[in-house]
């Protein structure tokens, strides 16, 4: 850059002035330089926001006239520029840096570095502005700002469907979330982080606008799985995509790119990789670095890895390191069954699913001479074998619960202590046992917590005693069942599993009276092939009697060691708590469900219980809307979580809203959640067999959070393995054509949920078929004044399938239950489906 006006010195600047800017652009050829302007030093480009403009002096450097000259439209007199309303500052008769400075003095002029750059290599087009994110406030400026209750922090949460929108929850829960609606608000702020915001505006329907000026706590692990390509023209940088639209695009550097990119970067266009985020300053892009090349997509184990990583999941098998903490023999010792109960000799027995292979938890019953019953639930004493503060047990820690992907396990614990603490038939095994002395009815006379140790005889599945309980007094073949141990038989086998189901439905009947509330949602397992893995077929996961006796019992246990702990050591109890969903969100679905005819009572959990019930009906319509209500009524609910006692800030109901109970923990599944080992640890001390816990209630608190953190985490990757297993057979097996039935319809796009998946599709009027015409319409949604910022516009879109040869014209009317035939297909490079409206037929 020189200081020196110059005959053909131009100086580059740029306006968003519509008056600057002609309806009709025309290429302008290059300027070819004369011999005089060789020595005449560089243009000076100034980083601009839109159009290029150059201000260039005309005849002499003292000349009084410049013009502002458009790289495609030519001269303009920036005298005649100044005439314009906008502006009424003299020109300037200097040189070219006091005409920047007038310029710099417009409106809209945008302005962000100077650099220099040859007249030949001027940037053609317009260039955006580059907007960077602000400074975050200072910790005393939080601390105060929180104090004095001008700013709020909470856990913020992303639309995955459009990241300019995001949410934190209210602190007044009778309150509408506080509202984030661009990127450069949420100032840097990923998904899952603790935030504190402060009031930037408020819309007219009440919702409050607010900023990110600082992240608490960076929960979010700024990685991504996506693709990488490059950028055309820039040799410095390449673009990576991410997979969640949560997430920025990220420029990677080259330093970083794989070997071979530069010069062949399409042999790379569908390689997944892992991208760490290490800056994000520039809005639009943020900067990152590869940590790891996954492989080609498609590939169901690359996939499955990425869905681990992306998760931030392990799953690393266990090393040498950790084999001096398992038990030297898979021999239960003598000592070992020092102060517990002996029940080896009881018909005790397990019932899972039939491919499951870490069984946590068994049963026993038996009738006692006064008519009632002896129920147990003895649960395998894993903790017995997992001593505190050693290396495992930080491992463990740290992985808090096992994986289910559905074509593997990862397990929390190592592989020989699974097996070691699974209740597997014949052989005896360390457990927690909870008895109970229930009523023919159900009610509880009186309860008791032991150590034990068991010898189950049988390992029934879900399916054995689903055949129990549909036929009481059926005769079962030898190879019907499997091999049953310790001198019981199928006879003692089903009598129990009646006697316990009838109990089971007494329990369960007392729940209902007593509030609970279940929310059904559809989950799919496969078939896979054993030879390639690929997914065969899929069916739907059903609850039957077997599967909600066990349930019954698990939920007694749960419920009667809660209390126990609680009691106990409140300062230390670990427990599990389920809040009451948002009244906003639930007043919202109610109004909008009244405008459809039904009505949903939101008052209290049994409340929408009993609602639901009333729509309960076989046929297909029916069945379509049960998925609906499932599906809408699940949004507004909150995450359970667990929580120490001992280590909140203020008072909380530690009630369970969805069981509608008053106190609840996690106890029956120890070989599979980390919870679990800490309240057997919180039992074991109780009943004196071992010393009270050192923990302080922040360290379990800590806990608590590692564990809701890697159930969360957990839950997803299993729902995307499922998600990546049916894309990948919609992919292989096409047509594939399902019912479903609309959600949610808006102006120009339904979502719909496939019947047979649960897949929840969203379909735009431009994929509603060639020649198929729409009109839609909003809905008027009856709300009172005091609900008028809780209201959410709802829509029917009118259909016109054409007249064929073959068939005559249609037309539907979509909107909330309308059911509708789609053909499904896998979104490009992603594991998600994609859909398209059919024409209407009889639905099969």
């Amino acid at each position: 850059m020189t200081n020196s006006p110059g005959p053909s010195t131009s100086t580059t600047v740029k306006t968003t002035d519509p008056d600057l800017k002609k309806k009709k652009r025309t290429r302008r050829k290059p300027r070819t330089r004369s011999k005089k302007d060789t020595d005449s030093p560089p243009d000076v480009d100034l980083l601009p926001l839109l159009p290029t403009f150059h201000i260039q002096p005309v005849g002499s450097p003292h000349a009084t006239v410049y013009k502002l000259r458009d790289q495609s439209q030519g001269p303009i007199n920036l005298q005649s520029l100044l005439k314009c309303s906008l502006f009424h500052t003299r020109v300037p008769s200097c040189d070219p840096n006091s005409a920047l400075n007038l310029l710099q003095k417009i409106s809209n002029l945008a302005v962000n570095g100077i650099r220099e750059a040859s007249s030949s290599k001027k940037k053609k087009g317009k260039r955006k502005e580059r907007v960077f994110f602000p400074e975050y406030l200072s910790e005393a400026e939080v601390e105060s700002g929180l104090e004095t209750r001008e700013l709020m922090k909470g856990y913020i949460r992303i639309n995955p469907k459009n990241a300019k929108e995001s949410y934190v929850g209210n602190e007044d829960v009778s309150k509408t979330d506080y509202m984030i609606t661009s990127v450069l608000d949420r100032n840097r702020a990923f998904d899952g982080d603790e935030v504190v915001l402060r009031l930037k505006t408020e819309t007219e329907d009440k919702k409050k606008t607010m900023e990110v000026v600082y992240i608490t706590k960076k929960i979010h692990p700024r990685t991504a799985v996506g693709f990488l390509a490059p950028i055309e023209k820039n040799k410095e940088y390449a673009l990576f995509t991410p997979r969640d639209k949560r997430i920025p695009k990220i420029k990677i550097p080259r330093i970083s790119w794989p070997s071979g990119f530069q010069s062949k970067p399409q042999l790379y266009q569908d390689i997944l990789f892992i991208v760490k985020i290490t800056d994000w300053k520039d809005v639009k892009y943020a900067i990152g670095t590869i940590t790891e090349n996954l492989g080609l997509s498609g590939d169901l184990k690359i996939e499955s890895l990425a869905i681990l990583r992306e998760f931030c999941l392990d799953p690393t098998p266990f090393g040498d390191d950790i084999r001096p903490f398992l038990p030297k023999s898979t021999k239960i010792s003598t000592s070992d069954l020092k102060n517990r109960e002996d029940l080896r000799k009881e018909c005790v027995f397990t019932i899972d699913p039939i491919t499951a292979r870490d069984l946590d938890d068994a049963l026993s019953c038996k009738e006692l001479p006064n008519g009632n019953y002896e129920v147990g639930v003895h649960i395998s004493d894993a903790s017995f074998f997992l001593p505190e503060n050693t290396r495992l047990d930080e491992i463990v820690k740290s992985k808090a619960t096992t994986i289910y992907m559905v074509d593997s396990v990862y397990h929390m614990l190592p592989v020989e202590l699974c097996f070691h603490c699974s209740l597997l038939p014949g052989e005896d095994k360390l457990a927690f046992s909870v008895f109970w002395e229930l009523t023919p009815t159900g009610d509880i006379v009186d309860f008791r917590i032991k150590r034990s140790v068991i010898n189950s005889c049988v390992q029934l599945a879900y399916e054995h005693a689903q055949v129990m309980i549909d036929d009481p007094d059926r005769k079962f073949e030898r190879d019907e069942l499997p091999e049953i141990y310790n001198g019981f038989n199928a006879h003692d086998l089903s009598k129990r599993v009646n006697d316990l189901q009838r109990i089971a439905v007494c329990l369960r009947e007392k729940r209902r009276q007593n509030g609970s509330l279940k929310i059904n949602q559809i989950k799919i397992g496969f078939v896979l092939d054993p030879a390639t893995g690929e997914p065969k077929e899929f069916y739907i996961c059903e609850n039957k009697p077997a599967h909600r006796l066990i349930e019954e019992f698990m939920l007694l246990a749960n419920m009667t060691v809660a209390k126990w702990i609680n009691e106990a050591y409140p300062d230390l109890a670990f427990l599990r708590l389920h809040e009451a969903p948002k009244p906003t969100m639930m007043t919202e679905l109610q109004k909008s469900l009244e405008t459809l005819g039904l009505h949903i009572d939101i008052s209290t959990s049994g409340g929408i219980q009993a609602s639901l019930n009333k729509y309960i009906s076989e046929d297909d319509f029916g069945k379509a809307r049960m998925i609906v209500l499932n599906h809408l009524l699940a949004k507004p609910m909150k995450r359970a979580r667990y929580f120490c006692a001992g280590a909140l800030e203020e008072e909380l109901d530690y009630s369970h809203y969805a069981l509608s109970i008053p106190i609840y923990t996690h106890f029956t599944s120890p070989i599979r959640r980390y919870a679990d080992i800490m309240v057997h640890r919180l039992l074991a001390a109780s009943l004196n067999y071992r010393e009270k816990p050192t923990w302080a209630p922040e360290e379990v608190a800590t806990i608590a959070e590692t564990c809701n953190r890697q159930k969360y985490h957990a839950k997803r990757a299993g729902e995307a393995s499922s998600d990546l297993f049916l894309a990948h057979f919609v992919e292989k097996n096409q047509p594939v054509i399902e019912n479903a039935v609309v959600v949610d319809a808006k102006e120009r796009s339904i979502d719909v949920i496939v019947i047979r998946t649960g897949s929840v599709v969203r379909i735009y009027t431009n994929n509603f078929g060639d020649k198929v015409t729409w009109k839609s319409e909003e809905i008027k949604v009856r709300k009172s004044s005091s609900d008028e910022e809780n209201a959410k516009k709802m829509w029917k879109i009118f259909v016109k399938f054409p007249r064929t040869v073959e068939e005559p014209e249609v037309c539907i009317v979509l909107e909330i239950f309308t059911l509708v035939r789609v053909e499904l297909a896998r979104k490009h490079k992603t594991n998600k489906l994609d859909a398209k409206l059919l024409r209407p037929i009889q639905l099969v």
